[in-house]
């Protein structure tokens, strides 16, 4: 059974998973050098500079290494930095956290999500458009735009007994060009 701990915990897995996700490292507040060939490698119009120690936590939006640079003293040791979703948010077919717990009986689901473009991982909870406990077997589920999508990319990658932060995409985006992107895996944080 696969733990995570933290942040940083959490980009590993989902390294290692071969999970999609839009490009992301944790680096050492000190590692400018490394920092600066993060945004070097991935050009992009917007990047999130987050805390590791715990989801929910800091986060500042930023288009440059230059605006970045100063922000770093915000964070105690280690930041996270990855490419924002935020210039894609058109294309956002559902947005949320989802849970499938399998426990040899019936699979279980707690999904919290909503289809709009303002849906972020963050407001999710405020105002949920679906908000479920129940079965796989529940028809409404499947009903749910990019829930088939989710639940295919759930299944393959068996990201189950955790909480998997997402987006489904009417395009194909992330490091490996899939219409769904994980920006979070949580066991234990």
């Amino acid at each position: 059974m696969i733990e995570i701990t933290d942040k940083k915990d959490a980009v590993e897995t989902m390294k290692k998973l071969g999970l999609n996700y839009f490009p992301l490292d944790v680096f050492d507040i000190n590692d400018v050098e490394g920092i600066k060939k993060f945004f070097k490698k991935y050009p992009s119009p917007e990047y999130v500079l987050r805390n590791t120690d715990k989801a929910g936590g800091k986060f500042f939006f930023v288009s440059s290494f230059e605006e970045a640079l100063p922000l770093l003293q915000n964070f105690e040791q280690n930041v996270t930095i990855d490419v924002s979703y935020n210039p894609y948010k058109e294309d956002i077919v559902l947005v949320g956290d989802v849970k499938v717990t399998k426990d040899g009986f019936q699979d279980m689901i707690d999904l919290i999500a909503r289809d709009d473009e303002e849906g972020t991982n963050r407001n999710v909870y405020e105002n949920p458009k679906y908000n479920l406990h129940t079965t796989l077997d529940d028809e409404k589920l499947w009903e749910i735009p990019g829930f088939t999508k989710l639940m295919d990319y759930i299944s393959t990658h068996e990201l189950y007994n955790m909480i998997v932060e997402f987006i489904v995409y009417d395009c194909k985006l992330g490091v490996k060009k899939e219409n769904v992107v994980i920006v979070e895996i949580r066991t234990d944080y």
